[in-house]
């Protein structure tokens, strides 16, 4: 596709992250990586990738985890054409857990990123024009930028080097129609929007900061300045954001901020309207009036008679001089936030939950019958039963998938090499590659992951299985996660009602591991089985069966030690009689249990004996 930006030396850099929030479908180093998981039977990275095609952009810049390195990598290189030139880095590992500031801020140390840039997480899934987003960007900062780019200068056409203009994000509604249960959602502030999608962002809070509030802090000076303001709180930010190069100097000269979302384009917001000291204390005025760029060049070896285009110089634009312009000369570039509203078939969602997951995968499954698509719905190479009925308009069946006899499959998406047992009921489902479903089985907006078994006779109902695991026949559940035990390491409560996370602190785990040096083949034999664990059941068999298992009180009932890192140990009330029968024996009869396992560990000395 022939490139509708103009000659700027545009780069897209596509950030892969972890994913723990799609556990147990991805998140761990053991899963798949994020950016490969299917959805809507294509890699989630394939998305972004073509969303920077459409839009022009021939250079993208893919950071992924260590972990995931070799896997992204081999498969961006098949996508990799004469046109379209894609470069995958390892920036950070699981271990590290940094935010997407410090991944850029690795990458422009590294030399990857060399112009003006776009940020696109890997989870994207949007049919917004992004050759509009970037035309309306470079519009919209045309005052501080005003060639656009289109001059010939020393350091490559409008790299942003030389140009200072500021940048673009990209946020979309929550709420309306296809509203997902859950969804994050942001805290913004803006000027009152042009014509109801583009204003210049004043403040953002993210979800995570909005639930520490209690009430929100508006500004005086803010207000002061921008009386016009407008406050959203059904939208979120995308993850979309045009930056100028001069960004990643303030990234650099800011090492405590890690996260572009929660810190580096809220504190430039706030630059334009705080006090001048905020902006100096930032690095700000020495960036946008060059004074770091004159220790640059002091050090350089370029030609002081070089010669340079003075009329494509804005007032804001690098100039090698050897003063710093005063504080009140400078005029922080404005963040512009674009929140389309006027497209009705706009579509946009972070995968970044099952939810989210399995509401887009349906989505993109559905087909309008007026348009002609592209995509084929059910792969020729399928095999569909005698008197199966599976509804092409919203459904995917991807190759070498078997659906038996007298068989229902409506809304749903099948993966590569799946099997559907005789007489099946799927309602809004997405089955991963090589799943297994048992005759008879009622299945309703589940998801099941790569090579999981779903019995026969089963009726599921917004449940989740991971990937391997076996569902026994006849199993009824409604809402419930079907996890093998050796996963439950990396198990998040994020679905909790009462958004509990608590997660075992290593110290605590090294001291429990030394105290249980001899029951290592013990422990290990319990590793190799695989539990099924409810929500509600899941703190409990964390202890139970985790290194923390034979801690008691004084009235033999199990203390559950798994904690917060940062909170205080608390104990949690013990299980109702009955719940874990299957698992372990009750509390109360813990004592015969304690005598019988004395004898029968002292039995050998008492034959000896001949006692």
């Amino acid at each position: 596709m022939p490139s509708a930006l103009p000659s700027i030396g545009f780069q897209a850099v596509i950030l892969c992250g972890a994913g723990e929030g799609l556990h147990p479908f991805a998140g761990d180093e053991n899963l798949v990586p994020k950016a490969l998981l299917q959805v809507a039977n294509k890699p989630m990275i394939y998305y972004p990738i073509e969303w920077c095609e459409k839009a022009g952009i021939s250079s993208i810049l893919v950071l992924t985890l260590s972990e995931h390195h070799n896997a992204i990598q081999s498969y961006v290189r098949s996508h990799r054409t004469s046109k379209l030139y894609i470069q995958a880095e390892s920036c950070s590992s699981f271990k590290d857990n940094i935010g997407t500031a410090d991944v850029l801020r690795v990458a422009h140390q590294k030399g990857w990123i060399t112009s003006d840039f776009v940020v696109v997480p890997c989870d994207l899934v949007t049919n917004l024009n992004g050759t509009m987003l970037a035309e309306l960007w470079m519009t919209e900062q045309a005052s501080f930028d005003g060639d656009l780019g289109r001059r010939a200068r020393k350091r490559g056409a409008g790299d942003g080097r030389d140009g200072r203009r500021g940048g673009l994000m990209v946020a979309y509604n929550t709420k309306g129609e296809g509203e997902v249960k859950g969804q994050e959602t942001d805290f913004l502030v803006t000027s009152s929007p042009r014509d109801d999608e583009t204003g210049t962002l004043l403040d953002l809070y993210p979800n995570e900061k909005i639930k520490e509030l209690v009430e929100f802090p508006i500004s005086y000076k803010m207000v002061e300045k921008c009386p016009d303001l407008t406050i959203f709180d059904t939208y979120r930010d995308a993850g979309i954001y045009f930056l100028p190069h001069w960004v990643l100097k303030f990234i650099s000269r800011n090492p405590r901020m890690s996260s572009l979302h929660k810190h580096i384009l809220p504190y430039l917001a706030r630059s334009r309207w705080e006090s001048r000291k905020l902006a100096t204390k930032l690095g700000l005025t020495e960036i946008l009036t060059g004074a770091d760029d004159n220790l640059e060049d002091d050090e350089s070896e370029e030609n002081p008679s070089e010669e340079h285009d003075v009329g494509s110089m804005s007032t804001m634009r690098k100039r090698r001089t050897s003063f710093v312009a005063k504080d009140e000369q400078v005029e922080i570039p404005p963040i512009t936030t674009y929140m389309p509203t006027k497209a009705p078939s706009m579509f946009m969602r972070r995968v970044d939950t099952t939810q989210i997951y399995l509401f887009t995968s349906l989505y993109l499954a559905k087909s309008d019958p007026k348009e002609q698509s592209s995509t084929i719905k059910i792969d020729p190479s399928a095999t569909i039963g005698e008197k199966a009925n599976v509804t092409g308009i919203d459904c995917l069946v991807a190759e070498k998938v078997t659906i038996g006899a007298k068989a229902i499959v409506k809304k749903s998406v099948i993966g590569a090499g799946c099997t559907i047992g005789n007489g099946v009921r799927l309602m809004g489902c997405v089955l991963m590659d090589g799943a297994k479903v048992g005759d008879n089985a009622k299945l309703e907006g589940c998801v099941i992951g790569r090579e999981a078994v779903v019995g026969a006779k089963c009726a599921l109902k917004d449940c989740e299985v991971a990937e391997g695991f076996d569902v026994d026949a006849d199993t009824e559940a409604r809402g419930e996660k079907f996890v093998p035990f050796d996963a439950m390491g990396g198990v998040s409560d994020d679905d909790d009602e009462d958004d509990d996370e608590e997660e075992y602190s290593e110290e605590e785990d090294d001291d429990e591991e030394d105290e249980d040096d001899d029951d290592e083949d013990e422990d290990d034999d319990f590793g190799s089985h695989r539990l099924g664990f409810t929500d509600k059941m899941l703190n409990i068999a964390l202890d139970i069966f985790g290194s923390h298992r034979g801690s008691f009180d004084q009235a033999g009932t199990p203390v559950i030690q798994a904690r917060s890192v940062s909170e205080p140990s608390e104990h949690l009330e013990p299980p109702k009689p009955g719940l874990l029968d299957r698992f372990h024996p009750e509390p109360a009869n813990w004592a015969v249990w304690q005598f019988v396992i004395f004898f029968c560990l002292l039995q050998p000395l008492f034959v000896g004996l001949d006692i």
